[in-house]
């Protein structure tokens, strides 16, 4: 049975980091997002068949769960830094010593993605 703050943890990082950044950056190269940064990046893909479109936008997901993993893998290994989760008791778990390994939380069918994400994950 998994660590109920350590699932929290999960799904804040699923929802709020990597749906929110994806979403971003659809937003964006699809053009539904305006702001300097949306017509910088549209100008540059003005050269992108549809089809060129569609392959940046299956890498999104790829691009935020290679750097989810690297973060997780990080704060799993250095030990000058701690991320503490609290359970719905106000305890805090260290989530290194909840887990068996952190970055290994985000993949397969059970894990943090799957679970807790509303944008797929996209296999090439």
């Amino acid at each position: 049975m998994s660590n109920p703050s350590l699932e929290k943890l999960g799904e804040l990082l699923m929802r709020r980091v990597r749906d929110k950044a994806i979403g971003d950056w659809e937003g964006i190269v699809t053009g539904e997002m305006r702001g300097t940064t949306g017509a910088r990046v549209r100008q540059q893909l003005t050269a992108f068949g549809p089809q060129q479109t569609n392959v940046l936008l299956k890498l999104l997901p790829q691009i935020v769960d290679t750097t989810l993993h690297h973060l997780l893998w990080t704060l799993e290994q250095e030990q000058s830094v701690n991320l503490l989760a609290k359970d719905e008791h106000d305890v805090f778990y260290n989530a290194r010593e909840a887990s068996d390994g952190l970055a290994g939380e985000l993949y397969g069918d059970q894990g943090w993605i799957a679970r807790f994400s509303s944008k797929p994950k996209h296999d090439f």
